[in-house]
């Protein structure tokens, strides 16, 4: 007699735990709530103990679940490593990539041509989204998005792990700029402080970095009540070249702007931010040669920007 589970109870084993409820877990694999708790049910029976704490809203895993699903997300991993080796050249999938909304658009797409001429093979399904992205969902191939400096960072993936990897790709800067008709019409600030009578435009998403330069300058915060927000960074910078106000740039997602002269930057006082760009793949998607491609080419292309701006 096999001491097997049944196998298809450790998809919806996975899927449960990552998604911490039974319906959001029905959700994304196409059945039934009752069709998920049936086969954890199954499951936990097969192992004679519980994995999940049940709660009024949702699930959680207990110890012996949290032990239990690293030893299936290895055994699946392997799993699906052997049937890509096995399974020959239909096999190979596209790489599935989330990413901020402002990353993807001013700082992927420009460059994405590049990649396609190298691997036109390889299908790139992207997903963006404004916040950030939670990489413990592992419902991604590629992630590319902000991080806070504290961010936990996996500089080395070690052989049998399937950990995330986060490779941090450049440090952002900020940088107030406007277009040379509003500064011509108001005339260039001098200091920090005479932003304040500028009408100022941000990001919902970044509605910090306004104060945050102010204060890396030791200069008060003005009164943002009257401030211009936009749901996305692209708007931001459209409303910036029309003229409508000043705002904070962040020269990795403006510089095709700034090199055309289209932006000027108001000020020479800069400050780091509080976010640095981050890479991150999961542990099975970077024994796939098209993620590992992926990787390597957005890590490169990082590095050249890193290495025009010293020049």
């Amino acid at each position: 007699m096999s001491r097997l589970p049944p196998l298809d109870s450790l998809r919806f084993f996975d899927a449960a735990a990552r998604r911490e409820s039974f319906k959001r877990a029905a959700e994304e694999l196409s059945v039934t709530a009752s069709a998920v708790a049936y086969r954890i049910r199954t499951l936990e029976d097969h192992l004679g103990h519980r994995l999940f704490d049940r709660r009024q809203r949702g699930v959680r895993l207990n110890p012996r679940g949290r032990a239990y699903l690293e030893e299936v997300r290895r055994v699946l991993a392997d799993l699906e490593v052997a049937t890509e080796r096995h399974g020959g050249p239909q096999s190979t999938r596209g790489v599935k990539m989330v990413s901020v909304e402002s990353l993807a658009e001013k700082w992927l797409m420009p460059r994405l041509p590049r990649f396609k001429a190298l691997h036109p093979g390889v299908a790139i399904e992207l997903e963006t989204n404004h916040r950030n992205v939670d990489p413990e969902g592992r419902d991604f191939d590629v992630w590319l998005a902000y991080a806070g400096p504290t961010a936990a960072q996996r500089p080395q993936a070690r052989p049998g792990e399937d950990d995330l990897l986060e490779d941090t790709l450049f440090e952002e800067t900020l940088s107030p700029v406007a277009s040379p008709a509003l500064i011509e019409s108001r005339g260039p600030p001098r200091a920090p402080a005479d932003l304040h009578a500028w009408p100022l435009l941000y990001d919902l998403g970044w509605e910090a970095d306004w104060p945050y330069w102010f204060a890396r300058q030791e200069a008060a915060v003005p009164d943002l009540t009257r401030a211009t927000g936009f749901r996305l960074y692209s708007m931001v910078i459209r409303a910036a070249l029309e003229g409508l106000g000043a705002m904070m740039g962040r020269p990795s997602l403006i510089a095709r702007e700034l090199e055309d002269g289209h932006l000027l930057p108001l000020l020479k006082s800069q400050a780091g931010a509080p976010g640095r760009c981050c890479l991150v793949t999961t542990g099975p998607a970077r024994r796939r040669a098209e993620v590992r491609a992926l990787r390597e080419w957005i890590i490169d292309e990082a590095g050249r920007d890193a290495g025009d701006s010293k020049r």
